[in-house]
């Protein structure tokens, strides 16, 4: 049974294993007990609470997306208005999905690692947040890459195209160009690993001399 986001464990929402039908249950930080949001909710928020809630709320809609089963329903379904429908709620989620992961880099980026009041922030220590989010960041890569290129979609542009249904609709599944994305996330990460890394050496040098 795949297991995503498995630190943080509080609480937990269903999701299923694409693999098996099973379902198991995904592991809920405390700090995204609210109901998710691609934007802030609350004034108070920080800027990991808020990426800790969009990255919740990629996985459930990945969740979601699984069950859908939607080359499977769009061959089910004999009403033309359903089709529709279901091809709708699926290009609605997908976009819902991309912002999620905008708001994420958006929100990463301003994270300020050398803070004076990082700890009293965030409550754990710069390392650590640093840590978390290439983790995170790795496995979000890795889940949309695999919805993107699943064999399935492969033939959404031909299923729009019968439908009457704009093809170019397809195209939105790669909108998001998640390396991209990813190389943005790490860059900023980098730069935090590689100033502290420098402190620390700086610093050595300092003791030896003395």
């Amino acid at each position: 049974m795949k297991k995503i986001f498995p630190s943080n464990t509080q609480n937990g929402i269903l999701i299923v294993d694409p693999d098996q039908t099973t379902v198991q249950r995904l592991h809920q930080s405390q700090t995204s007990k609210a109901n998710f949001s691609v934007v802030p909710s609350e004034p108070g928020q920080s800027l990991y609470e808020i990426i800790e809630k969009n990255k919740l709320q990629y996985i459930e809609y990945y969740g979601l997306y699984t069950e859908l089963r939607l080359m499977e329903n769009m061959a089910g379904l004999k009403s033309m208005p359903e089709k529709l429908k279901l091809l709708e709620n699926f290009f609605n989620m997908f976009e819902e999905m991309m912002q999620c992961l905008n708001t994420i880099l958006n929100n990463l980026i301003l994270i300020n690692f050398t803070s004076q009041d990082f700890k009293q922030i965030y409550n754990t220590t710069p390392e650590n947040v640093a840590n978390t989010l290439f983790k995170d960041i790795k496995t979000l890569e890795g889940l949309h890459l695999e919805l993107q290129y699943q064999s399935s979609l492969r033939y959404l542009e031909t299923v729009l195209e019968a439908l009457d249904f704009n093809p170019d609709q397809s195209k939105k599944l790669y909108q998001l160009d998640v390396k991209q994305w990813s190389s943005q996330c790490y860059a900023h990460l980098n730069q935090h690993i590689t100033t502290r890394s420098m402190k620390v050496r700086d610093k050595t040098m300092c003791c030896c001399k003395v």
